[in-house]
């Protein structure tokens, strides 16, 4: 990270850093440090930028990249790209960027964050930022906000973004990315009657009692129901009720009715 020198993990912690290029403008780099009770590996890129990154298993693999740019080195468009389009997804990109624009909440405009309001339009990349301030600069008293959030579009429901409100004694507020537990979707089961077993479902209906052996047609109507529903349970396969995939956030009814209206122009 620092030149050569590689500091020491903290204790219960694996620690993953950006390689050092001489000559480049580094300075610190980038570090990720993830708890050792979390299944991880490093991945390699193929960047002169200081970035480093890693592909967390949690209740799906996301790629983590952390990336440092410094506000004295010129950023190309091509290395921005070339990082993204090398990050699986789902991925979360997260940084000190120096870049001022109000895309994530920045009341100033530099450069630098034109060049990435522009990157994040054109790669479709979500923002996490909700607005807040991320950065102070004691010698002036002002608050920027230079550190962004970014992610993969398939991502951008999955974590709640909020900066902690104490410095502890850095000139960057802490931010905490906090995942949203997944609640599958749930709708009606549907009946696979394309293997149903007949069959059996005609046995279990066979022995049915007479119309004369109730006392109402209201006995004798939730009598048929029930042994129908019955036979039908032990005889008929049904789906789960549930969605087989993690809806995208860019789904709508406007979708739905879509791709309903494409299907009826195909014949």
């Amino acid at each position: 990270m620092l030149g050569d020198y590689i500091p020491a993990s903290p204790p219960a912690y694996s620690a993953f850093y950006s390689n050092s290029f001489e000559g480049q403008g580094h300075h610190g780099g980038s570090a990720i440090l993830v708890r050792r009770d979390i299944p991880c590996t490093g991945l390699e890129l193929d960047t002169p930028l200081q970035a480093v990154a890693v592909k967390v298993f949690m209740d799906r693999p996301y790629t983590v990249c952390s990336l440092y740019l410094p506000p004295s080195v010129t950023v190309e468009r091509g290395d921005l790209n070339h990082l993204v389009r090398d990050l699986p997804s789902p991925f979360i990109l997260l940084g000190d960027f120096n870049g001022r624009h109000p895309l994530w909440g920045d009341s100033s405009v530099n450069p630098r964050g034109v060049l990435f309001a522009s990157f994040i339009e054109d790669e479709g990349l979500g923002v996490l930022n909700t607005g807040d301030v991320t950065h102070f600069n004691s010698p002036t008293g002002t608050f920027t906000a230079i550190d962004i959030s970014l992610c993969s579009p398939s991502a951008l429901l999955d974590f709640t973004w909020r900066v902690l409100p104490d410095l502890y004694g850095s000139d960057h507020f802490p931010i905490l990315l906090e995942g949203n537990r997944y609640e599958p979707q749930s709708r009606l089961p549907r009946w696979k009657f394309e293997k149903a077993d007949w069959q059996f479902f005609g046995e279990l209906t066979s022995s049915v009692s007479s119309v004369a052996d109730f006392c109402s047609s209201d006995e004798a109507v939730t009598y048929f129901t029930d042994m129908l529903h019955s036979a039908a349970l032990n005889s008929i396969p049904r789906t789960s009720g549930y969605f087989p995939k993690r809806p995208v956030p860019w789904w709508s009814p406007v979708c739905t009715t879509a791709v309903a209206i494409v299907g009826t122009q195909l014949f």
